[in-house]
């Protein structure tokens, strides 16, 4: 997204305490997957240089299909909304931003993939500890 509509965002998710790994396309979200595996939420504006939010969301399936992603709007948009929880999404962040409203998402988000993630590893263990 544009840096000056990135930068309220950003501020935002590190006044919560959030670690925030920035990057600027599709592209770029695919390589950081790529090196940091203990991601848990990613959030995207509607659109970006090289796709949309919806590439994000194919993007992330692929990857690992325990991330959730949160789209970041300019406009409370009730089909945007729709169209995201549809398509697997989580959440929508609407501007302008109330910084206990982006904690609560971003941190439901987290909990809610850490979750599935944990889920998922243990239900991998018991399957391996049926064969033989």
């Amino acid at each position: 997204m544009a840096q000056e509509r990135r930068l309220p965002l950003l501020d935002a998710l590190e006044s919560c305490g959030i670690e925030v790994l920035a990057v600027c396309d599709c592209h770029e979200a695919r390589r950081m997957l790529e090196t940091r595996p203990s991601v848990h939420v990613v959030v995207t504006d509607t659109t970006l240089p090289d796709g949309d939010w919806r590439r994000v969301l194919e993007i992330m399936a692929r990857s690992s299909p325990n991330i959730e992603v949160i789209v970041h709007s300019r406009l409370g948009d009730p089909k945007l909304w729709l169209d995201v929880l549809e398509q697997g999404g989580y959440d929508v962040l609407v501007e302008p931003f109330h910084y206990e409203e982006v904690q609560r998402i971003v941190e439901a988000a987290a909990a809610r993939s850490y979750g599935r993630s944990h889920a998922q590893s243990i239900s991998h263990k018991r399957k391996a500890a049926r064969v033989g």
